[in-house]
């Protein structure tokens, strides 16, 4: 296996997973605008390194996974759920915020991405199965995204990230049947 480095937005983030595990190498893309310093030395890691992307879980986290994802060749993701980095007051979000605990059992989840994905997943099967154009359709994303570590994901994103990370149609559905009756569902959706 390969050295790894772990991308985060900011300088608390960096701190933060620098404190739990100190061998490993922290870069920061210094917010969404994305430092081009970070994003040239990052290309540079990315001969000889796994790059980790650990960004907050936010539009901008998103962004920043986006981009970076185009510009690496050896990229992996690791998730943390919203909840889980909220700051103390509500009104903050970011991986500096989370617990210990969180950020470790997060890092032991990572993702790798498929070069050659086989997944059958298509947008009607989404569709067939209520993952997209349902009412209930975000609360079961939530749950399958929650229970295959895949971050948080609208229609669009959980099609891409199904495929990116080679997951096939009857995992989905395992998934499914597993945690998802009903009841669940309606108390999903009166939780929002």
């Amino acid at each position: 296996m390969r050295p790894q480095v772990i991308v985060v937005e900011g300088k608390n983030d960096a701190f933060k997973i620098s404190s739990i595990f100190p061998e490993i190498k922290v870069v920061t893309t210094n917010g969404s605008a994305i430092d081009r310093d970070a994003v040239d030395l990052l290309k540079k890691l990315d001969a000889t390194h796994d790059i980790i992307l650990f960004t907050d879980p936010d539009h901008a986290g998103e962004r920043i996974r986006r981009l970076l994802s185009k510009s690496l060749i050896h990229v992996h993701h690791v998730f943390l759920n919203r909840d889980l980095a909220v700051s103390t007051n509500g009104k903050k979000v970011g991986i500096e915020h989370a617990t210990e605990e969180d950020i470790r059992r997060s890092l032991s989840n990572i993702k790798m991405v498929s070069k050659t994905s086989e997944s059958d997943v298509t947008h009607a099967f989404l569709h067939d199965v209520g993952l997209t154009g349902a009412p209930h359709s975000q609360a079961l994303r939530d749950i399958l995204s929650q229970a295959l570590k895949i971050g948080r994901t609208n229609g669009k994103s959980l099609y891409q990230r199904l495929h990116m990370f080679d997951i096939k149609q009857e995992t989905i559905i395992e998934v499914l049947r597993e945690s998802s009756s009903q009841e669940e569902i309606r108390t999903e959706l009166l939780k929002r």
